[in-house]
């Protein structure tokens, strides 16, 4: 505990036992005036009096240590029961808030006057938590700041106690930000995975997606949970929805993990850059030639490169796994231990840091003596398999420290905690730092080593243009006939912001192919989109709620004209196959529409709005992000078999639908609800198309309407 903590406690303790002490001299004199006249009170009297304000006072604290523990009620005293429902009935819970001050829970109070916990905002669920049928924390950080939010952690609060007056709970403002946090929930999509980002300079917490997810109103809904679980029938992508897959679940990190041997041996003096690697003979395979490392009688196969001859940075750059088995077999096992645990592998118990929300310490392998004994599972835990376990926000701590120069700015979500009138009472008060993991020299070379992954290696797919960025990708094998976990990690910098990304896909292939364009697409929207606003959702998970009055566009009565009418002989797009199952309602845009490419990209560069073409080919190139030009929900997002190629179809809930065609990546999927400017996929040349370019169609009802006339002037 902190010195101010406990200046603070002390305080509280002396002021409350003045309080105390105050109110017993007024009240007996005053209130009791006549009941202790000398010639009508014995002592036995006073004696018992006394004795039911000492055990009140004790219940009351049973009670309240009962609420701010979270236990379960059922085995204790009737009176302590009843006291903890008189005081939860008493206290309206705080409310939390993101970092650009919407609210993200608050309390209702219903027409009886009981309240009810209403969470603004689902995908944050696995974070926020949730609260019991008493409204105290279950999970989270309605469970860590419990005694905050109910607001018996102030004085004022104590004083409203003891007097049997309302208490209202203290709030909490956090990192997070919404728009980012959406952005990431839809780049989940329907597949089961995480994604953490992360502040680089100060470790806050931005945004963490969980999938699958639940919505955190229902949970006390008869029949909610189970009906999940039934839903699922067990597999794995609907499966587990109160895990937070972020810092809970245990995933094997595949070549991920190469970034912790990387630095184990480089701040070990094992290795230096220029250390050669080389890999023997080419050996031939149905799917190509490949390398091999051989250790004890095992065999650890290296597919990732055609070189026989790699330096350090490029075995990196490229995963050479025959380069980092080997590493890992001539480390001593007491390193790879040690720095292992430097970010939390295997540590012991009681070691991590105090996280404000649970996580789960990764594992090195299930018995860190056989590390030690058995030189192959060394070999294999160095490249990412093994016996290693890890979660997304373990690895992201990994890099989080090779950019602040070897030290590690513990994740935190609290930004302040503010009292019902909005005073500061706390800044960050999760925020620590743990220092010199690695010397900044290896911090260094580390860095610029992810850079090349991404210049010049695997992680090639995870460029954003206008930004420094370095990664590591990863393709986690899990044997059989399942696909592998698809990994990313890394940073993206500008002059102005930096931010670490950690993104693990389950049984979605290969990490450069899937999870490297997803920590594209989340980096362009922390570097250059944070703060934007939102529309609001309902409680319940991925149902729109009707906007306030005056967001809300023009019905499809006042629609424009069409400039060229739909042929009526023609099978739509979003009714033909491929297209999204289900009524998705429309996610209300403004009826203004902003471009869908960069602006070095706003030309024609194909066919015109013209009969027979009833949209416009724009200059996109290859892998060039495409953005949503209103807000909307997604009705289309597949393959088109009537020559658009890959095709996103955005309705936008006013009457307007916006088409785009011909993209090499679809980044989104059905019934995603979409902010206008969110990336939706990357241009290319699919489908009927001479060449690289976005296709772009604004509909209504009964046609198609001449884009230049409503998009902005370039």
């Amino acid at each position: 505990m902190r010195l101010e903590n406990r200046l603070w406690n002390l305080g509280n303790l002396f002021v409350i036992g003045l309080v105390l002490l105050s109110a017993r001299m007024v009240y007996w004199p005053l209130v009791r005036g006549v009941e202790l006249d000398p010639s009508a009170v014995a002592l036995g009297t006073a004696r018992r009096y006394s004795d039911s304000i000492k055990e009140e006072a004790a219940t009351n604290q049973q009670a309240v240590d009962e609420i701010i523990g979270g236990s379960a009620i059922g085995d204790l005293p009737q009176p302590v029961v009843q006291r903890i429902k008189d005081l939860m009935d008493a206290i309206t819970r705080g409310s939390v808030f993101d970092r650009n001050g919407r609210a993200l829970v608050y309390d209702i109070e219903g027409e009886t006057g009981d309240r009810n916990r209403f969470y603004a905002e689902p995908s944050l669920a696995h974070v926020i938590g949730y609260v019991s049928g008493l409204r105290s924390g279950v999970s989270g950080l309605e469970l860590t700041y419990n005694e905050t939010l109910l607001g018996l952690d102030r004085l004022d609060s104590k004083l409203n106690q003891l007097i049997h007056q309302e208490i209202q709970g203290g709030d909490l403002v956090l990192t997070i930000d919404t728009f980012l946090q959406r952005q990431a929930e839809e780049a989940l999509g329907s597949k089961a995975g995480a994604i953490v980002v992360l502040d680089a300079a100060s470790g806050a917490v931005l945004a963490m997606a969980s999938a699958p997810g639940f919505d955190p109103n229902r949970v006390l809904e008869p029949g909610y949970i189970q009906g999940l679980e039934d839903d699922c029938g067990g597999a794995p992508e609907c499966s587990g929805v109160f895990l937070n897959r972020a810092t809970q679940a245990l995933y094997t990190p595949g070549s991920t993990f190469k970034t912790v041997v990387l630095l184990a041996a480089l701040d070990s003096g094992q290795v230096t850059p220029g250390t050669i690697f080389e890999f023997g003979p080419l050996i031939p395979g149905p799917q190509g030639g490949y390398y091999i490392y051989e250790v004890d009688g095992g065999v650890i196969p290296d597919p990732n490169h055609a070189e026989d001859r790699l330096d350090l940075e490029m075995s990196y750059a490229k995963s050479a796994n025959a380069a980092f088995a080997r590493i890992g077999d001539e480390m001593a096992s007491e390193v790879l231990i040690d720095y292992a645990a430097r970010f939390w592998f295997s540590a012991p118990a009681g070691s991590l840091p105090p996280f404000e929300i649970e996580v789960t310490p990764p594992l090195l392998a299930n018995d860190l003596n056989e590390i030690s004994r058995n030189n192959l599972l060394r070999a294999s835990t160095a490249i990412g398999q093994g016996e290693i376990l890890a979660n997304p926000f373990a690895l992201a701590m990994v890099v989080l420290a090779i950019v602040n120069e070897g030290d590690l700015p513990v994740p935190y979500f609290v930004e302040e905690i503010r009292s019902p009138d909005g005073d500061v009472i706390q800044s960050q008060p999760g925020r620590d730092i743990v220092q010199n993991l690695i010397s900044p020299e290896t911090a260094a070379i580390a860095k610029e080593m992810m850079e090349t992954v991404v210049e010049r290696g695997s992680g090639v797919n995870a460029a954003v243009s206008g930004m420094t960025v370095g990664g590591k990708t990863g393709t986690a094998q899990l044997g059989g006939d399942q696909l592998p976990h698809a990994w990313f990690i890394g940073f993206a910098e500008t002059a102005d912001r930096s931010v670490v990304i950690s993104v693990v896909l389950e049984n979605a292939g290969e990490g450069h192919e899937i999870a490297a364009p997803v920590f594209s697409r989340i980096a362009d929207v922390a570097i250059n989109q944070l703060g934007r606003p939102v529309g609001e959702v309902t409680g319940q998970l991925g149902s729109p709620q009707d906007p306030p009055e005056e967001n809300q566009a023009g019905t499809a009565t006042d629609l424009p004209v069409p400039d060229i009418l739909r042929d009526p002989g023609k099978i739509d797009i979003v009714d033909g196959p491929g297209t999204c199952l289900g009524n998705y309602e429309g996610f209300p845009g403004s009826g203004e529409f902003s471009w869908p490419v960069a602006p070095e990209h706003r030309s024609l560069v194909g066919g015109d709005f013209i009969p027979g073409h009833p949209g416009i080919d724009l200059g996109a190139p290859t892998g060039a992000p495409v953005y949503a030009a209103d807000s909307g929900v997604v009705v289309f997002a597949n393959w088109s078999g009537v020559g658009y190629g890959n095709t996103v179809v955005l309705d936008h809930g006013n009457g307007y639908r916006t088409l785009y065609a011909h993209l090499s990546q679809i980044g989104t999927y059905c019934g995603a609800q979409v902010e206008a400017g969110a990336t939706i996929g990357l241009a290319d040349n699919t489908g009927n198309s001479s060449g690289p370019h976005l296709h772009f169609e604004i509909r209504v009802p009964n046609g198609f309407l001449n884009p230049w006339d409503h998009l902005p002037t370039p």
